[in-house]
């Protein structure tokens, strides 16, 4: 939120600064009684050198704040992929979800086999073989 004032100050200053601007540039076109216009001239680029240092220090501000921000949020987000993608809880969670059904009575909604269950059933369900000129069929890194 604190980058919304910055913005907001950088929003008010630079019509300020355009005002002044104008109006020395006014002045210089009055006949006569008009300020010098060398020295005109010189006020002009003052106010647009300060204009510049003081956009330049506000964005400079805005963009720390951004970066920390940046850096803030990235941590909570991979916090959130670390919760979410591990493989791990997620068996956790389906097991205790499953001994939940079982404590109450109900069917179990997954199996999990065992060691042996797994290779008499890949011994039943055996993996098709792979066609040599399907290119679907292959994986990354695997030759052919």
């Amino acid at each position: 939120m604190q980058e919304a004032h910055l913005l907001e100050a950088i929003l008010l200053v630079n019509p300020g600064i355009d005002d002044a601007v104008g109006g020395l540039e006014r002045l210089q076109r009055v006949k006569d009684s008009g300020p010098n216009p060398a020295y005109c001239d010189e006020k002009l680029t003052l106010f647009e050198v300060h204009r510049a240092l003081l956009d330049d220090d506000f964005c400079n501000k805005v963009e720390g704040i951004e970066l920390r921000d940046e850096a803030r949020f990235a941590k909570r987000h991979r916090e959130h992929e670390k919760r979410a993608l591990d493989e791990v809880q997620v068996y956790q969670d389906v097991k205790a979800m499953q001994e939940n059904r079982r404590v109450e009575g109900r069917a179990p909604m997954v199996r999990f086999p065992g060691i042996a269950e797994q290779q008499v059933w890949e011994q039943q369900c055996p993996k098709p073989p792979m066609d040599p000129w399907d290119e679907t069929q292959h994986r990354k890194g695997e030759p052919g």
